[in-house]
């Protein structure tokens, strides 16, 4: 199979998807790997570590498309991109419809075949490995900027995170035991804050260990009393509450909000997916935070492309195993076979194909096996 690796053209997305060691792995198999100029440069990746591996480089975004099967991308498609799309295309990329109707339905106009890659998920465990590896970048970073805009130049508290002053150290409420929150914690909790976390499920509240400073934790199951309760002490909010395919709930109102101190910072890591925080707005690298009743708020999207060598290396390794077997096997033989590949298929010829997605607009789902005329 001929496979295609994009340059990103959305301003605020420097990843890459596949990293050239991974490249390697491709062409190894058998299958012929086309990167467009550049495609790495702001991962730090150059056109010559791609070619060294065997990879072709070709000079513009429509060569690609005009040459591969398999288009693989960190972002959505662009509208510019839509014309370039054929028919018999698989895209294989971070897509969120769930949150974009537009996206959805001008993808659905295209005959072409949509994975998405934070619905791919495992039949055994039920973890979504691709989002996971983003997860835990985002939650990690979380920290490290809610540290930031708590200094007085930013119009935060002006404190010190972490073990400044042992006796009064930062105290961070976060919303959401999954890997964006757990790592979120483990950060905090190694800088020496204490930690408040919240979450729906006790029981998977009970089974976080092999923490650092365990003893600053605190774990509550989540009841809008109980936030309400640990707002008032709150320096750093973070509101890491995914489901994959689906928008976040709103878990945190205004009034909520106003409960935290003056200079208090909230990030909400769900603003991919429209945001759990009902003050959050979508923001940007070049304007990260604005101002909400003396709250600073922090709601960038797509965080992880903030460390673009980190956040590729760890998006290519989650992604290499799902693309390799598309090439070897073909798209039809490879979704028909592997449960996680048909459930981050969203759209084959025109349709949608996953229950989840349609659900959430109100829309029919096909079966996507039916559609295939093949059984397993």
């Amino acid at each position: 199979m001929k496979i295609g690796i994009l340059r990103e053209i959305k301003t605020t997305e420097n990843r890459v998807l596949l990293v050239p060691e991974d490249v390697q792995k491709i062409v190894e198999a058998g299958h012929e790997v086309f990167v467009e100029n550049g495609a790495g440069s702001y991962s730090n990746f150059e056109d010559a570590e791609y070619e060294s591996v065997g990879a072709q480089i070709l000079p513009t975004s429509e060569k690609i498309f005009d040459t591969v099967e398999l288009i693989g991308k960190v972002h959505a498609p662009l509208p510019i991109e839509y014309e370039l799309l054929h028919d018999d295309h698989i895209i294989f990329s971070f897509l969120h419809l769930a949150n974009n109707a537009d996206l959805m339905n001008a993808l659905l106009k295209l005959k072409a075949t949509f994975f998405a890659m934070e619905m791919i998920r495992s039949a055994n465990d039920g973890k979504h490995p691709i989002l996971e590896a983003m997860s835990k970048i985002a939650g990690q970073l979380a920290i490290f900027e809610g540290a930031k805009y708590l200094e007085r130049t930013y119009g935060g508290k002006g404190v010190l995170f972490g073990t400044a002053d042992k006796n009064n150290p930062t105290r961070v409420t976060i919303i959401g035991a999954g890997n964006a929150g757990i790592s979120a914690t483990k950060t905090a909790l190694a800088l020496g804050a204490h930690v408040n976390l919240i979450d729906h499920d006790f029981v998977r509240l009970e089974s976080v260990s092999g923490i650092t400073n365990m003893q600053n934790l605190d774990r509550f199951e989540f009841s809008r009393g109980i936030l309400r309760e640990l707002l008032i002490e709150t320096d750093i909010l973070i509101a890491a509450v995914q489901i994959p395919g689906q928008k976040s709930p709103i878990l945190v109102q205004k009034e909520d909000v106003a409960l935290l101190g003056k200079g208090s910072v909230v990030i909400d890591l769900s603003i991919d997916q429209g945001g759990c925080v009902a003050t959050s707005r979508p923001t940007t690298p070049e304007n990260p935070i604005f101002v909400f009743q003396d709250i600073i708020h922090f709601c960038v999207t797509n965080l992880p492309s903030a460390v673009p060598n980190t956040s590729s290396s760890a998006l290519s390794k989650a992604v290499i195993p799902y693309i390799i077997q598309l090439a070897q096997l073909g798209c039809e033989e490879a979704t028909a076979l592997n449960l996680e590949l048909r459930n981050g298929m969203n759209i084959y010829n025109g349709k949608i194909v996953n229950q989840q997605l349609a659900e959430v607009h109100n829309i029919e789902a096909y079966d996507i096996l039916e559609l295939f005329e093949l059984s397993i």
